[in-house]
């Protein structure tokens, strides 16, 4: 395929990657119909609406026509009428709870309710998949004893009327092209199998051990597109984390293409030291390594890739002894350098960057094109974690595509993601600029 024949795909390309991530389930506050035919036990659950219709595909339209050659891009997608009238108004993938097959595959069923059933038999034509009508829907899974474990979950409680399902979703956008609904604990039950030796602390350190769930939307805007969510703590053990107003965006040299930052984080690091390994992971105890990030600290990329952490410090002398020593341990020969100054402690792997952390020139506070991706996410003053790319400057170090490549990144601006704390849990919010 030439180049120019690729560079044309990328806008159908996009709009394939729309339809199969971000679809949701239309005009309904709920999940659609679906949910009843749902187990509430299930460890993931995503609806698709695909009627292809409404505010929300429209708008989804209007965006990708940014792109070169994205007019249209869309219905070209989406133009088949065999493939709607086969799916039907709502398509939902669903992940079972319980162990993952002989293959360590995950157990999956997809459901739809096909508009025409014989279009839904020619989209499976030469498949090995197994089906099954079940409550007036159409169920596909990768063979039989997956239907049966499906159904024998059936015959238990399912999602619709579930309190932790609508919890999760409360307050989400209906006018969402997609729903997603995670059950946490299904998921810390499953982890070990999945990913051997995680175990439970990766969700153990965002839910206090506590378990819980996630909701999710996906939702097309006149100038992005916003993942916008709701992780909803349970247990005595879950504790909201307090707001806080960035002060090392004040700090970091204008010009990072990357910026994340988080509070507190020595708190979570005391609170896991024993879930975490303690003593077997550093040699001196949580609470001293903890004291390294007490307040606010970030971690963020200058204009020419070059990665620097940098938290905020009572002792300066202290956590300088703290971080060599854990630097240490990494072997003589780690290319870093490290700096404690105006209660600050710094570790990048450029001289460079030091130099200008410590310097007067102009602060990522003040850069318009950090301002301009904040105020079009919508991002407020306090939050209880952010982060920032500049996807134009950022793309370039991570692919070396073909010059052309960079004619369809242009549309891509600032992407920010943050949470916000609630009674029950979080928000979090995740805004990719497209204008």
């Amino acid at each position: 395929m030439s180049n120019v024949s690729s560079m044309r795909f990328i806008p159908v390309a996009l709009a394939a990657v729309l339809l199969a991530v971000s679809a949701g389930c239309g005009e309904s506050g709920s999940a659609g119909g679906s949910a009843s035919a749902v187990p509430e036990e299930v460890a993931v659950y995503l609806s698709v609406d695909t009627t292809f219709e409404g505010d929300q595909w429209q708008a989804a339209s209007e965006l990708l026509a940014r792109f070169p050659e994205g007019d249209g891009a869309l219905e070209e997608i989406l133009g088949e009428k065999d493939l709607r009238d086969a799916l039907g108004p709502e398509a939902v993938v669903a992940v079972l709870s319980g162990p993952v097959d002989v293959d360590g595959e995950p157990p999956v069923v997809m459901l739809t309710q096909p508009d025409d059933p014989d279009a839904f038999d020619r989209l499976l034509e030469g498949s090995d998949a197994a089906r099954a009508e079940v409550r007036g829907w159409q169920v596909v899974a990768d063979g039989e004893e997956m239907l049966d474990r499906y159904r024998e979950a059936l015959e238990g409680p399912s999602l619709e009327g579930s309190e932790p399902f609508a919890e999760a979703m409360d307050g989400l956008p209906e006018d969402a092209l997609a729903r997603l609904y995670a059950n946490g604990e299904t998921l810390l039950e499953a982890l070990p199998q999945l990913s051997p030796g995680l175990g439970r602390s990766p969700l153990g350190l965002l839910q206090g051990e506590a378990g819980g769930s996630i909701g999710a939307t996906l939702r097309a805007e006149d100038d992005g597109v916003r993942v916008e969510g709701r992780l909803v703590a349970i247990g005595e053990e879950a504790a909201a984390p307090e707001a806080y107003e960035s002060e090392l965006a004040g700090e970091v040299p204008a010009g990072a293409i990357a910026f994340v930052s988080f509070d507190d984080l020595g708190s979570a690091l005391e609170r896991y030291e024993e879930l975490l390994g303690g003593g077997a992971l550093v040699p001196f105890g949580f609470g001293e390594l903890g004291a390294l990030f007490a307040g606010e600290s970030a971690i963020y990329l200058g204009a020419k890739g070059d990665a620097t952490l940098v938290t905020q410090v009572e002792d300066e002398a202290a956590a300088l002894e703290t971080a060599e020593t854990l630097l240490g341990l990494a072997g003589e020969n780690v290319p870093v350098a490290v700096d404690a100054f105006d209660g600050l402690l710094a570790v990048s792997s450029s001289e460079r960057e030091l130099a200008a952390l410590r310097g007067d020139g102009p602060r990522l506070a003040d850069d318009d094109r950090f301002q301009e991706a904040l105020a079009a996410a919508g991002m407020p003053a306090e939050t209880t974690g952010f982060g920032y790319l500049d996807v134009g400057p950022a793309a370039p170090l991570v692919h070396k595509g073909p010059a052309e490549l960079r004619e369809y990144l242009e549309p891509l601006h600032g992407a920010v993601f943050w949470s916000e704390a609630s009674e029950d849990g979080r928000r979090f919010s995740l805004f990719l600029g497209v204008y």
